[in-house]
């Protein structure tokens, strides 16, 4: 017998996969089977169609290590955190969990693609280039902290 540790691992490791092939209609992962008779497939579908449109709106943005890129973030992830939150309240035994792995995977990947809008350093990058990366995200650093918890 699974456990819901393990569910929610599954869950949480194949929804990016899900999202992703379906990237170009998440209409399709968001919609609960019509014949559903208990709540539980509804809120599967919502926490499918959250990363689903995570996915296409962050794979949209053009982000720098600035503020405005911060804001676009946010405003892009707002929707799915919505959708998230709704089926934590709802309080499901199984799926609440599962939504609130999902968020916190969704903050984890928001602040990746921020730190990954800083130009990456090589064997060769010294001096007041490495200081220059260095400083750039010691600045960011901070302003990713609401997302990550700390």
């Amino acid at each position: 017998m699974r456990t819901i540790a393990s569910l929610v691992a599954a869950l949480v490791i194949s929804l990016p996969l899900i999202a992703h092939a379906q990237s170009a209609d998440c209409a399709a992962v968001g919609t609960a089977p019509a014949s559903a008779t208990v709540p539980q497939p509804a809120l599967s579908a919502k926490i499918s169609l959250a990363l689903c449109q995570a996915e296409n709106r962050f794979g949209s943005l053009q982000l720098a290590p600035d503020d405005a890129s911060i804001k676009a973030m946010s405003g892009a992830a707002a929707p799915s955190l919505q959708l998230l939150d709704e089926v934590i309240q709802s309080g499901d035994a199984m799926y609440a969990p599962i939504a609130t792995k999902a968020k916190a995977g969704l903050l984890v990947a928001m602040a990746v693609r921020m730190r990954n809008s800083i130009p990456p350093i090589t064997a060769t990058t010294v001096g007041p280039e490495l200081a220059q990366h260095d400083q750039a995200h010691a600045a960011l650093e901070p302003k990713l902290a609401a997302w990550l918890g700390n």
